[in-house]
């Protein structure tokens, strides 16, 4: 069955929607307050990342009509700052026979590139009769887009892989030539494509630049292949691999024989709710990253533990009623380390949201001991501890506390773990997350946090250890507290800001 339906008529559709429903979306306390979300509806996975004309642009897959996954569309948003998002017309609609599909699939992840000043999206369609497709768009003003009358341009996928599994594009200019880089796999084994063209229509396999032999799961998601301070590195999702869902791996990759040789490995998020991160290059040269702060289901860890049954605290956590779900992390910076790991800076654009300063300097911490931060919901948190005047064989904050909920974040120096615990944060999986921290060894912890409504972002060790993940609390459990165990911790300094709300 071919399914087509007028294209402009289904974004008119969807943007009526999401006018009629934002009053009461908004009033929400689950609605972020500074990380970006389109007006209403489901989203995952940012993409398009690109800045032209000064304006940062993103994509998201979205689907505008439920806080449920759903038939793919793409929103779109754009930025002068990487802060404040304007939210445009609906971008993409399913609406072709090979984008409109009868049950599952629609208009999935793209990319945007500056063709000599004209702005061109190529995005992945996805149908039954199709399977996995990829496509061309145009615009003249930015806003709204124009599919190419030769769509699909490309759907041979990669020799010996499914069309099923032929997505997540990547698009590039070295030379003369585009480049675009793909996810797919055969069905055990993941593998990145790399195929070129002279004109982004007309495109020829080249090689798999990089192949899973078991180790990295059997689909590298949204993979990103890039060039940064003089190593090439590939971020990619792996697919069926227990807890790692947001993998690096940094080597060496030359156009000759267009393989890649990774040396380190490395994860770009330890969190639970770290998804799909997309990265660009932006006018002054850096290296920016963004991704998508929620879980799919079929993760292992989205339907809590054993011990703790499925929904401990009663909180079934469906947002299909409330209209909306998922929103995008902080703006980060990548940059490569001496020893080839990689380290994540937010971007410093984010320092003009922060109001309300709070500092105490120099005081040890046994007991747990109550500190201010704004609202005590949304704000930042930056603290430095002096390991060699502690001995406490852990440190920890209570966010988001209460008599009946909290989250925990735990530093435990004795054996070099970051622990973040909310299996009692209300949440949808009652759960604990554990990372190496590095800076147990060291003489100084530096913590950083991010708070928003349902989001708590940890950066430490130097920004090379990030840890992100939902929360789904009370809008009444709200206290903060810092402490230590097993000992005293001394803090040279606690700083603390509320943040800025940057929508209505």
């Amino acid at each position: 069955m071919n399914n087509k339906r007028d294209h402009v008529e289904a974004l008119k559709e969807a943007d009526a929607y999401m006018e009629r429903v934002k009053d009461e979306i908004y009033k929400h306390p689950w609605r972020q307050d500074y990380h970006y979300s389109p007006i209403a509806g489901w989203i995952n996975d940012p993409c398009g990342l690109v800045q032209i004309d000064g304006w940062y642009h993103m994509f998201c897959q979205h689907y505008p009509f439920s806080g449920a996954w759903g038939m793919m569309y793409l929103s779109h948003a754009r930025s002068r700052d990487l802060i404040h998002w304007e939210q445009l017309p609906e971008a993409f609609a399913p609406s072709e026979p090979y984008d409109y599909p009868d049950k599952i699939g629609g208009v999935y992840t793209c990319c945007a590139v500056d063709d000599n000043g004209e702005y061109k999206v190529i995005y992945t369609g996805c149908t039954e009769q199709y399977g996995q497709v990829q496509c061309l768009a145009t615009t003249k003003d930015g806003i709204h887009f124009e599919k190419d009358p030769q769509n699909p341009i490309l759907s041979q996928y990669p020799p010996g892989m499914r069309q099923a599994d032929f997505r997540d594009t990547k698009v590039w200019r070295h030379g003369k030539d585009w480049y675009l880089s793909c996810g797919t796999t055969a069905g055990k084994f993941g593998k990145v494509g790399l195929y070129r063209s002279p004109d982004l229509k007309n495109w020829e396999f080249v090689n798999f630049i990089w192949e899973s032999v078991g180790e990295y799961g059997t689909m590298p998601e949204c993979p990103n292949f890039f060039e940064v301070d003089g190593k090439w590195v590939l971020i990619f999702a792996p697919l069926e691999l227990e807890n790692r869902k947001a993998m690096y791996l940094v080597g060496d990759f030359d156009y000759k024989t267009c393989k890649f040789k990774p040396q380190t490995v490395g994860e770009v998020d330890w969190g639970l709710d770290y998804y799909a991160p997309q990265v660009f290059t932006d006018d002054s040269g850096r290296t920016l990253m963004l991704a998508w702060m929620e879980s799919w289901s079929f993760h292992p860890w989205y339907l809590g533990n054993k011990a703790c049954g499925q929904y401990p605290h009663g909180y079934l956590y469906d947002c299909a009623e409330i209209g909306f779900c998922g929103s995008i992390s902080t703006p980060r910076t990548v940059s490569v380390c001496h020893d080839g790991k990689l380290k994540f800076d937010p971007v410093p654009e984010l320092l003009q949201l922060r109001k309300d300063p709070w500092i105490r300097y120099n005081f040890d911490v046994t007991e747990r001991e109550a500190f201010p931060m704004g609202d005590n919901v949304h704000g930042e948190i930056f603290v430095d501890f002096d390991l060699t005047q502690t001995n406490a064989e852990v440190i920890g904050f209570a966010l988001r506390s209460s008599n009946e909920h909290e989250t925990l974040v735990e530093f435990d120096l004795k054996h070099g773990e970051l622990i973040f615990d909310r299996t009692r944060s209300g949440n949808k999986s009652a759960v604990v997350r554990k990372c190496v921290l590095e800076s147990a060894a060291n003489d100084k912890l530096t913590v950083r946090m991010f708070l928003d409504s349902t989001s708590v972002e940890i950066f430490t060790d130097g920004n090379r250890t990030v840890m992100s993940n939902c929360i789904y609390s009370p809008i009444d459990s709200k206290d903060l507290f810092v402490y230590a165990k097993g000992g005293k911790a001394h803090v040279e300094a606690l700083r603390t800001w509320g943040m800025k709300k940057v929508h209505d």
